[in-house]
């Protein structure tokens, strides 16, 4: 992973963002980076710093690092210093030259999040908030995280996207991480 300000010296092109808290990241999470992906680029996944139900930000960066070999352009994981919006919003603010993609799920207070960008558009030209529409019929982070306490071998099922769930290695690596919390 890469220091927060270190990146933003290097951002070229078109960036897409996707920011959350992702404890832990599911496959509807890693469908959502996909679709705003195609857009861009390179990607950024920003990570909110607290811990969930014993899942940390450090355990959601390495499963969204085993995850990122598995999408077709180079991503970036990072923890957020303050909250993912505002690491976004910070982003933005450090990279006015280039087009970035906003991610924000399809509920309309995810939309309000980014009504700084929306109240700002003056400022922020390049910047494009895209609602994606629910993937993977709405996987649940609750239930998600219910299931790596009561049965991890059910949760993986649950959560993984197939293209990792599939590989052995990968699977195993992303077990271990979660039966430590």
């Amino acid at each position: 992973m890469k220091s927060f300000k270190l990146f933003f010296e290097q951002a070229e092109g078109s960036v897409a963002i996707l920011p959350g808290g992702f404890k832990p990241p599911t496959k509807g999470h890693f469908k959502a980076f996909q679709y705003i992906l195609k857009d861009a680029t390179k990607g950024v996944v920003f990570i909110g710093n607290k811990d969930r139900d014993g899942i940390t930000s450090d355990m959601s960066a390495y499963i969204w690092d085993i995850y990122s070999k598995y999408l077709s352009k180079p991503v970036e994981i990072i923890v957020a210093d303050k909250t993912p919006v505002l690491s976004t919003i910070e982003y933005a603010d450090n990279n006015r030259d280039k087009r970035v993609i906003v991610g924000a799920g399809d509920k309309d207070e995810d939309i309000k999040r980014y009504n700084y960008f929306i109240k700002n558009v003056e400022r922020y030209p390049l910047v494009q908030i895209v609602k994606i529409p629910s993937q993977e019929q709405g996987i649940s982070g609750s239930m998600t995280r219910v299931l790596i306490e009561t049965d991890i071998d059910k949760a993986l099922d649950y959560f993984l996207p197939e293209e990792v769930k599939n590989d052995i290695n990968d699977r195993a690596q992303i077990k271990n991480i979660l039966k430590y919390k």
